[in-house]
């Protein structure tokens, strides 16, 4: 694996390249994990694959000088770069985000993963590959998500008053619109006077065609609903 120095800038500054386009496109989503994370964690990458290789040719060079050393002699080529694979998890790990059932940042951290698997591309010299992977990666960023409108799964908030009777309104609602409850969060305030206030969070399967924005306007007119509003629960981010 004997390359020149400017092959050595080539696969250094290509793994930059490729890693911070695919981090612009995060950092244009309002992503934390942008252009200097995936830059960094490509280049990284493409460090250590060389730095596997170059130990390997080492290895090679040295049992063939020293024949009698031969069969002690162990290198995997593979060793470093899965390495790299696995510990990539944990920062991919850091930009998932829950909260209140609601899951962001996996894509982020997908992304991740997948740059530096760029970074290992171009450290072994496959420039076609990592090229090709990246616009690949770029169409499945910016494009397929638009031309797939599966995720029917919604969260409402919904803080009321008079407990039992506007939950029986909000069952018959959802019975009426045929939106199934997957799951409830239930919370109550109790104030000085002796009154509540009630706050619930409900993740709801819509059905097809359905407008949540008429939905929330006709549920919040009635008289004992304080605030209603949808919560972001995609987990595409």
């Amino acid at each position: 694996m004997d390359y020149s120095q400017l092959e050595l800038f080539l696969r250094l500054f290509l793994a930059a390249i490729v890693g911070g386009v695919i981090g612009y496109e995060r950092e244009l989503k309002g992503r934390d994990a942008g252009i200097r994370t995936h830059t960094l964690v490509s280049l990284g990458a493409a460090i250590i694959t060389m730095t596997q290789l170059e130990a390997s040719r080492w290895v090679l060079n040295f049992a063939m000088e020293n024949p009698e050393y031969s069969n002690v002699l162990n290198s995997d080529i593979t060793r470093l770069t899965a390495q790299v694979v696995n510990g990539i998890g944990f920062l991919g790990a850091g930009t998932i985000i829950v909260s209140r059932r609601t899951v962001t940042g996996l894509t982020t951290a997908a992304s991740i993963w997948a740059v530096a698997s760029l970074g290992i591309a171009v450290g072994m010299g496959n420039y076609t590959m990592a090229l090709t992977s990246t616009l690949i990666m770029l169409i499945v960023l910016r494009v397929v998500k638009g031309m797939f409108k599966i995720d029917r799964t919604k969260q409402l908030e919904v803080q009321y008053k008079n407990r039992n009777k506007t939950l029986t309104y909000l069952e018959k609602v959802f019975a009426d619109n045929k939106i199934q409850v997957i799951s409830t969060d239930h919370a109550i305030t109790y104030l000085e006077d002796g009154t509540s206030i009630c706050e619930d969070l409900y993740t709801l399967h819509l059905p097809n065609q359905f407008n949540m924005m008429h939905f929330i306007a006709d549920v919040g007119e009635h008289d004992d609903i304080m605030k209603i509003n949808t919560i972001k629960t995609t987990l595409d981010n």
